[in-house]
Order: C-alpha cells, then structure tokens, then sequence
C-alpha cells in the first residue's frame, strides 16, 4: 500500500502556510492593525510611547520634544482657546493604538493641553481601556469641546471626564458622527482653571 503524501497535497499545503498568514494579515481587523504598526513608521509616521495621564502644566516645549524626540513636530504661533502656541506631528500610533495626529498647546511656555486624534474604528476599545484604567468617569459640561455641529448641551451629556494627575482627560463616548474628528484631549489643571473662570465671567455679564 502506497503511503506517500502525493505532490499534489503537498503544493496545497505550501500555498496554504504561505496564503494563511498573508490573509490574516490583509484582511482580519488584528491583522491589519499589526500591518499598520510596522508600515507606519516606514511612512515618516512613527509610533510613540507617551502617557497623557502623566502629563503636567510646567512642561515646556523642550520636554515634550525630549519625551517624543522621533516626532518630528511642526510648530507655529497661533491663538487658540488653549493658548499662543501648538506643535502638531502625524503619528501611526501611541502604545498600541492606531492614531492619526497628536497636537500640544503652550500658554507663555507652558503645556496646557494635548489633542490625540485616533482612528475612528478604535473608539469603543479607547473607552474601555481607559475607564479599565480610570474608571468609569464622569460625564459633563466640562468635556462639551464641539467637534462638530452638536449643540453644547447634546455635546456634553456625550463626554466623558477622567481626573488625573493635573488636570482631566475627556473623551466623546458616543456614536460619531461623520462630521466629528475622533480625538482624546488631555486638559491641565490651568487650563480647566481657565475654562472655569471664563465661564463664570461670561454667566456674570450674561454672555
């Protein structure tokens, strides 16, 4: 009795460890993640390790660029609501997230805010690695940034806020819209200070 493999089955099984890994590559949703994660850097975009929840109002430009010195920062005077200056750089990923942009803004030298915009199919998993993290956080008008045509009310009561070392981490915890930009924002203690001020201001005048 003949009890050889035939060539014939063998050749399948050559296409097949050949085939199988290139599939789950190409098209499983992990498998394109891991292809991103190592193409991404080789495209300028490179994958940092920077913790948001450690972050601190007394940093100055020159440390933030010591904490990411392979992101290749773009930075220009600008007034905006989170101060006079912001360095922005394309990125392919922070830890293991896939993200598309990280921008950080300065007020007379100092940090004040950080803006991570992520790729919109991980927003569920953002949310639950962060409130794993965190905790469950704390939703309010604190976290209504508008990224979109939302109303203030309809934009806050979809925002969630984490405390921590200095300052809040807010995060759209609802369904996109696909006008809204998916982004983590990271806020100082100075800077939600700020905000609170201002707002109490604007209550006071009736602005």
């Amino acid at each position: 009795m003949n009890t050889g493999i035939s060539r014939r089955y063998k050749t399948l099984m050559a296409i097949a460890l050949v085939a199988g890994p290139l599939i789950w590559l190409l098209f499983t949703p992990d498998g394109q993640r891991r292809t991103d994660l190592v193409l991404m850097p080789l495209l300028g975009r490179p994958s940092i390790e920077l913790s948001l929840t450690d972050l601190s109002s007394d940093l100055g430009e020159g440390d933030i660029r010591g904490r990411v010195p392979q992101v290749d920062l773009r930075c220009l005077q600008d007034e905006t609501p989170f101060g006079d200056r912001v360095c922005s750089a394309r990125i392919g990923a922070i830890g293991r997230l896939p993200a598309e942009a990280l921008s950080f803004y300065f007020s007379s030298g100092g940090l004040r805010a950080v803006k991570l915009v992520y790729r919109r199919d991980v927003q569920g998993e953002l949310l639950a690695s962060l409130s794993r993290r965190l905790g469950g956080g704390i939703g309010g008008e604190l976290g209504a940034h508008r990224t979109s045509g939302d109303g203030p009310a309809e934009a806050a009561e979809r925002v969630i806020s984490w405390p921590v070392t200095d300052g809040v981490l807010l995060l759209n915890a609802g369904d996109l819209a696909p006008g809204e930009e998916p982004a983590l924002l990271w806020l100082s203690g100075a800077a939600v200070e700020q905000r609170f001020q201002a707002a109490r201001t604007g209550a006071a005048t009736g602005d």
